[in-house]
């Protein structure tokens, strides 16, 4: 079997080893061998699914300068190996799941990696080992399904702003809902909340969902075309919006929703930052996916001056 001089990419499933998503080998058994190849590529991806991949057969991998996403998943690795994945200077995604023996008690060596996900469903991952990965300075999402985390584990690090722990079977619904209320509390200034403004607040963001519906409704009828769509969309800016207009972003540049882009928000939180600014967080009833508005006072009253979603981390996004 002849493989390519080249490869950015190398998955093994079921017995196939595929290169660069196209070129496809028969390869029953990984083999030091072939791992020894494959780790020779400039590779940005490699995977392997339900091999008993080894700690010892990743060590061709060490220190591998081009990796940026790196997967053996359902093998036979262990916590000892975790050290080799921080010497990979552009290592972003780390798929560790099914891997029994991993519990994370070495997962500190991974703290000035620039890792932003790291999976570890299905194996034995314990309250001390999210601990460690909780220092991981550039970490933003953690699987964590089907480990040995507790409830009490994953309330320990709401200390940390930044981690995003994705779970849909370990924990409920509510018990997520209330580990992110708490870490936005602990990460919050220590203003006094002033109920009065945040009520005021939620009157203004309140309408301009409203009416920000009513005109995404209104261009699914009439299209971009129509000579008022525009007209109606600055109306709704003046009345609302004092964040100065951006290139490719609303109203500048026209663009819909049209199940309503605000259309099931709900508040579920507030923040003082300045005494004449704050936040407002709302979350979509339907997908669960959360935005944080900066309220800014001007004159007597409140405008929303700037928009942020929760992506990795709060990220900036237009109205």
């Amino acid at each position: 079997m002849e493989l390519p001089k080249r490869a950015r990419t190398a998955k093994w499933e079921n017995g196939v080893l595929t290169i660069d998503n196209v070129k496809q080998y028969q390869v029953s058994n990984l083999t030091m061998e072939m791992m020894e190849h494959l780790a020779n590529y400039n590779l940005v991806g490699f995977h392997v699914n339900g091999y008993p991949i080894t700690d010892d057969m990743i060590i061709p991998f060490k220190g591998h300068k081009s990796m940026v996403n790196f997967g053996v998943e359902y093998g036979a690795i262990t916590d000892s190996c975790l050290e080799m994945f921080a010497d990979m200077p552009k290592l972003r995604i780390l798929l560790l799941d099914g891997n029994t023996s991993i519990n994370g008690i070495n997962l500190s060596v991974l703290k000035d990696c620039k890792l932003d996900l790291l999976s570890l469903n299905n194996t034995n991952l314990t309250d001390e080992g999210l601990k460690q990965a909780s220092f991981i300075s550039k970490l933003t999402h953690i699987q964590i399904d089907h480990t040995n985390v507790t409830y009490e584990g994953i309330m320990a690090i709401t200390d940390n702003k930044r981690i995003e722990p994705v779970v849909f079977d370990q924990f409920t619904k509510e018990q997520m809902e209330n580990f992110f209320k708490i870490q936005r509390q602990k990460a919050k200034k220590s203003l006094v909340l002033d109920e009065k403004s945040v009520n005021e607040c939620q009157i203004i963001l309140t309408k301009f969902f409203e009416d920000m519906t009513i005109w995404e409704q209104y261009v699914e009828q009439v299209g971009f075309e129509n000579e008022k769509v525009e007209s109606q969309l600055l109306m709704i800016w003046e009345k609302y919006v004092s964040e100065k207009p951006r290139s490719g972003y609303r109203p500048l540049c026209l663009s819909y929703n049209s199940q309503g882009t605000y259309k099931n928000e709900e508040f579920i939180d507030a923040e003082h930052i300045t005494r004449n600014k704050l936040y407002i967080y709302t979350r979509d009833k339907i997908i669960g996916f959360e935005r944080r508005f900066l309220m800014k006072r001007v004159g007597n009253s409140w405008r929303i001056d700037g928009l942020q979603e929760r992506l990795d981390g709060w990220q900036r996004v237009g109205l």
